[in-house]
């Protein structure tokens, strides 16, 4: 079972007048039934106070939050359908694996919702999902980082609510242990079928794991896209450069075709780009790539244009080199290379191709 979420117009101060703090800024947003979405940003962005209104911890100074098309905006975060697990993880350590996971359950018993024996059934199917049941005996402090990751997910889990919410609760973990616990949570998500939001200022994090991404800074949203969508196509400079491509070079429109557009650089060089948006020649625009989209060997592409600048160094980084190439208008660009390639000296020429459709245009 899972829900939808709906965000309307929603808005957060926190303190009065003047003094006060906007946390949250106008944010609108769907998320359907059994969707994993992220909220991706930097400390401070408005993230966490947005999924805590969505949770019920916050209440927001304006908007709706809507569940299943009813409206729970005031509604107690106890009597919310939905499950949050923070950073802290909170597991009771007095408490072996499966007391941790039938704590909430033994809660909704007091009430009569449950049976002694359906406890047990839900403890024994989510350790299970988790890959803890060997261990449901244990202590949290005879497991691992990740294995307690797994205990507190299973705890929320087993009430079986329709809406999960997680707060950065990888953010303790080192990397190879944060990337085998998304691997899992992924997994986790696509066996149940729940809804999953999700906070990270992880890019990495939020890319690879989730159907739909939020990004958000300094309260508002800036684009709400799928994975795919965020990494191919940001629509602002701000987007760009937080999800790596930090390559922006000022250019003009020449001509529109369309979708593809043809740019002319500082020195003359004429640049192919897809455009999202409505341009007209003789507009000043931004244009962007990855570093990876960058081809180093320029001969044999006819659907490719040349960039031509000069090198000022080169770092090995094990699996690619990383060049900086100097541009005429003196902005610098990262160009990543999976090949050791001989290349000249600092200070050298340096040729690159970009095709179009890895070049995208910003206006904003």
């Amino acid at each position: 079972m899972s829900a939808t979420i709906s965000l309307q117009n929603l808005r957060k101060t926190f303190g009065d007048g003047q003094s006060g703090h906007l946390a949250v800024d106008d944010v609108s947003l769907e998320i359907a039934a059994g969707q994993f979405v992220s909220l991706l940003g930097s400390s401070g962005c408005g993230k966490t106070t947005t999924l805590r209104i969505v949770a019920g911890l916050e209440s927001p100074t304006s908007g709706r939050v809507l569940f299943d098309g009813a409206d729970i905006t005031h509604l107690p975060a106890s009597h919310r359908d939905m499950r949050m697990m923070f950073q802290d993880l909170a597991l009771f350590p007095h408490m072996s694996v499966e007391e941790n996971v039938a704590f909430g359950l033994r809660l909704k018993r007091m009430r009569g919702k449950l049976s002694a024996d359906e406890i047990r059934r839900r403890v024994a199917t989510y350790l299970d999902i988790v890959r803890l049941g060997e261990m449901r005996k244990r202590m949290p402090h005879q497991l691992s980082g990740g294995q307690r990751q797994r205990v507190a997910l299973a705890r929320a889990l087993a009430t079986e609510p329709p809406v999960v919410l997680f707060d950065e609760p990888l953010g303790a973990l080192d990397a190879s242990l944060r990337r085998s616990t998304q691997a899992e949570l992924k997994r986790i998500h696509r066996e149940l079928g729940k809804t999953f939001i999700y906070v990270t200022h992880d890019q990495d994090e939020a890319l690879s794991m989730s159907d739909m991404v939020a990004v958000m800074s300094g309260g508002r949203l800036i684009q709400y896209d799928t994975p795919e969508g965020i990494y191919e196509r940001p629509r602002t400079r701000f987007v760009a450069q937080f999800i790596g491509a930090k390559n922006l070079i000022s250019a003009r429109v020449e001509k529109v075709t369309g979708s593809e557009v043809l740019l002319r650089l500082a020195d003359g060089t004429h640049l192919g780009a897809h455009a999202e948006e409505s341009l007209v020649p003789g507009q000043e625009v931004t244009a962007v790539f990855r570093a990876d989209r960058a081809l180093m060997q320029v001969n044999g592409y006819t659907d490719a244009s040349l960039v031509s600048g000069i090198h000022v160094q080169s770092m090995f980084l094990g699996n690619r080199m990383e060049h900086i190439v100097r541009l005429v208008d003196g902005s610098e660009v990262t160009i990543h290379d999976a090949q050791a390639r001989p290349l000249p000296g600092d200070g050298g020429p340096l040729q690159f191709a970009l095709r179009p459709q890895h070049v995208q245009i910003l206006t904003k």
